[in-house]
């Protein structure tokens, strides 16, 4: 609770200091581009660009909520004041371009569970980090954390980084965050971090930077690049295979997003596999075969078919969605097939199963992973039978077949039908003496002293089973 406080203390903050007048949900870095065209439009004539990185921890409603954005999923905004901040991006590779084409400056926010603990405080500022070193951006890069409490902050994110900063891939040696950034301060609100975003940029100027950091994109984050100088034919495939690969994934994502549209697409999934085809042949005929078979050219190819295939897993999500929504209605007029009958709840049982399979089936012609998704329309099946199956009862049409009784039946043996034996239970024969039998004539004699001392009958055992029964005289 009291975080959430602050994300909102934080946010009221920064609505009070500038108003946002432009936001994209674009892909970064280009978003930002969008930003400043409405910006200059609006009449700015000079503006700043900063990345927002958060850690790990840090949620996609915080992100938005930290500066007063309703829209989740905007990538970008640019206030009246002249300030663009591209949002946190998903991927590593986003995260890095997006860095330089802000010009270096990051503006970055620390979960407070993330700073106790020490981990996920590296997972975006790691990749930016070593991008701008390797782009020798640091003359005029900087990074501002914002914080509640800027000394512990600086504490904890000083500690974490000692380890980071050993690994990261440069030319000279990283012992501390000011080695990577020529700024470094901690502040306590976005409208302290958004003063250090000095609007000194013509929208010309920023436009330049973010188109020169997208066309080469292919081939600036490649180990090759970084690690080593380039060859003269390295350099050529870069210069010249960049912007075409650039081109070919637009045309190959374009084609898919108008073929698809607002529909279902049966065969999605060869869809997307005959377009990343096409881009790469696109991109063969257009390279010389010794650019192509460059290790740069090489590296193109990949990183091409790589954005490709990330442009296409958002439509991959809308196709399932959609999927989803024509299962289910398949579903419902499976179900109004049914009769009601006391037997009704498993017959729905059965038309939800076989939706689920049908839909698992056609799921599996889309590209990515399916099993949440079969998950949570199997969670969906369920909860409409049994709002139905309440609705049918509640109405009196669905009565239950009734529970039948239980039959329970005991068996089981006497161990003594026919009275005491002294084979049983010898300790509760009376006798003391010898064994003796029976006579056949039932009489046994007794002596007139035992009859007078009135005990005689404790010397014979009674043997009603039968003759020749055991006794203790």
């Amino acid at each position: 609770m009291a975080q959430r406080f602050v994300i909102f203390a934080l946010a009221a903050k920064l609505a009070w200091a500038s108003s946002i007048i432009s936001e994209c949900n674009s892909k970064l870095p280009m978003s930002l581009s969008t930003v400043i065209s409405d910006l200059e439009a609006e009449g700015v004539n000079e503006l700043g660009t900063a990345c927002f990185l958060t850690s790990r921890g840090v949620t996609a409603a915080t992100k938005a909520h930290f500066f007063g954005i309703e829209d989740e999923s905007s990538t970008a905004f640019g206030t009246d004041a002249g300030v663009c901040m591209a949002l946190t991006p998903p991927s590593i590779a986003e995260v890095a371009s997006t860095a330089v084409a802000c010009g270096g400056n990051i503006v970055y926010y620390a979960d407070e569970d993330d700073l106790s603990r020490g981990e996920g405080l590296f997972d975006s500022l790691g990749p930016a980090m070593e991008r701008i070193l390797n782009e020798g951006m640091g003359p005029t890069s900087s990074l501002i954390v914002v914080s509640k409490d800027p000394s512990s902050t600086k504490a904890k994110l000083e500690e974490a980084a000692a380890l980071v900063l050993s690994s990261l891939v440069s030319s000279k040696e990283i012992v501390s965050l000011e080695d990577v950034f020529h700024v470094v301060e901690y502040v306590t609100s976005p409208e302290e971090a958004m003063k250090f975003v000095a609007a000194s940029e013509e929208p010309a100027e920023a436009q330049a930077i973010i188109a020169n950091t997208v066309a080469s994109d292919f081939w600036q984050t490649t180990p090759l690049a970084l690690s080593s100088p380039m060859s003269a034919k390295d350099l050529a495939a870069a210069r010249q295979l960049g912007p075409a690969a650039r081109k070919a994934a637009e045309s190959a994502i374009a084609s898919v997003k108008a073929m698809a549209g607002d529909q279902l697409v049966s065969n999605f999934g060869d869809l997307c596999s005959a377009a990343i085809k096409r881009a790469v042949d696109e991109l063969d005929e257009f390279a010389l075969p010794s650019l192509a078979s460059s290790s740069v050219g090489r590296q193109i190819r990949e990183n091409m078919k790589e954005e490709i295939s990330a442009e296409l897993a958002t439509l991959s999500d809308v196709q399932l969605e959609m999927l989803k929504d024509a299962c289910f209605a398949e579903f419902k007029q499976n179900l109004s097939k049914l009769r009601i009958s006391p037997n009704l709840a498993n017959d729905m049982q059965d038309v939800a199963s076989k939706s689920v399979a049908d839909f698992a089936k056609r799921a599996k012609k889309i590209p990515g992973s399916t099993s949440d998704s079969k998950t949570a329309f199997q969670s969906q099946l369920k909860e409409f039978c049994s709002e139905r199956l309440l609705a049918a009862r509640a109405g009196g049409q669905f009565r239950p077949v009734p529970r039948k009784g239980v039959t329970i039946g005991l068996h089981w043996l006497l161990p003594k039908p026919f009275g005491n034996d002294f084979r049983q239970e010898p300790w509760m024969v009376h006798a003391t003496d010898n064994l003796v039998y029976v006579p056949q004539d039932k009489i046994t004699d007794v002596s007139p002293e035992e009859v007078a001392a009135g005990d005689w009958r404790n010397k014979i055992v009674p043997s009603p089973a039968g003759n020749e029964m055991l006794y203790m005289q």
